[in-house]
């Protein structure tokens, strides 16, 4: 007779195997994985433990615990990842969503709001370049969107996106331009945006940081311009965990001999996207700070300041725009 493989059964086998292989946090994992394959969350797993899995799903959850095993992200695996309450597609396109990014949200969204909280009336333009999967954009939108009752939405669907009320402000609008190089990361972000709603907040523009904003006559009309932009020096590409190194695409990964080739390049342009009191905010390697100081200040910004990011470390360079030009 077959042995039964339960739910708990299953998390422990899988549990053991991927922290053998020294992957992280792999209990976390385990109840990723075998969630994905049995198409339940991960609260289910602690309810039904005894669920036995059938012969497909367990051929499909050894297949996908082996690949977890050589250090394929389970992101990947599984094919999304929450990022700020957004469940976002994710694949080898694009980079992971991570929590230290969620600090540029939250400062984003505190720069574009009055101090109670309120959003400026008017229109409300945001630049973000490198978006990648989406996740900043659609973070930003969906939380400047998501207002039922005065209070903020911990989770955001679709369903919400077609429901949701006016943004904090009925006389404000948001409109967010997201570029991105790669051809399959901008599909992938089209469709992040489209799955939540969020087609009227958010254009994706395929191209090199600002060049698809050219010729379309946005000079001087953005409130703020943030990216997350490959920031990893030659020196620290060495020391990049494997699952990130083999499986993450390095060209949003890697920013030059210092790591700071694309934060000098989005620094330096910025100027004429912005208004007068328009922001920049971008995502740096906790190394960077003095350097990428030095940048903004050489380029006439005003207000340099390196935010921390959740977990306290140097994480974001924020500035506000020189004087006209």
């Amino acid at each position: 007779m077959a042995e039964t493989w339960t739910v708990a059964r299953l998390r422990s086998w899988i549990h053991s195997f991927l922290a053998e292989k020294s992957i992280d946090s792999p209990m976390v994992c385990a109840d990723l994985l075998i969630a994905h394959v049995l198409q339940c969350d991960r609260m289910r797993l602690y309810m039904d433990p005894e669920r036995p899995a059938n012969a497909e799903e367990l051929a499909k959850l050894r297949g996908l615990v082996q690949r977890a095993g050589r250090h394929e992200p389970v992101q990947y695996l599984v094919g999304t990842w929450s990022f700020f309450g957004c469940e976002i597609e994710v694949g080898p396109a694009t980079l992971i969503p991570r929590p230290a990014t969620e600090s540029l949200v939250e400062e984003a969204l505190r720069l574009v709001r009055n101090n109670d909280g309120v959003l400026r009336a008017g229109e409300i333009r945001i630049a973000d370049l490198c978006t990648g999967s989406g996740c900043v954009a659609i973070a930003i939108a969906k939380s400047l969107l998501a207002t039922r009752g005065g209070r903020k939405q911990l989770s955001w669907s679709k369903e919400d996106a077609e429901s949701a009320v006016e943004p904090l402000s009925a006389a404000a609008v948001v409109r967010i331009v997201a570029t991105e190089i790669v051809p399959e990361a901008c599909e992938m972000a089209r469709r992040n945006v489209k799955s939540l709603g969020l087609d009227s907040a958010i254009e994706i523009l395929q191209g090199d940081l600002d060049a698809p904003m050219i010729g379309r006559d946005l000079e001087g009309s953005f409130d703020l311009l943030c990216a997350n932009p490959p920031y990893i020096s030659d020196a620290e590409w060495a020391e990049v965990p494997k699952n990130v190194r083999d499986f993450e695409p390095s060209t949003a990964l890697r920013g030059g001999h210092d790591g700071l080739d694309f934060v000098r390049r989005i620094v330096s342009t910025a100027p004429k996207w912005l208004k007068p009191s328009g922001s920049i905010l971008i995502e740096i390697s906790s190394t960077q700070g003095q350097s990428a100081t030095a940048i903004a200040t050489d380029h006439g910004f005003r207000d340099i300041r390196i935010l921390p990011d959740l977990e306290g470390h140097p994480r974001i360079l924020a500035a506000v725009r020189p004087g006209l030009l």
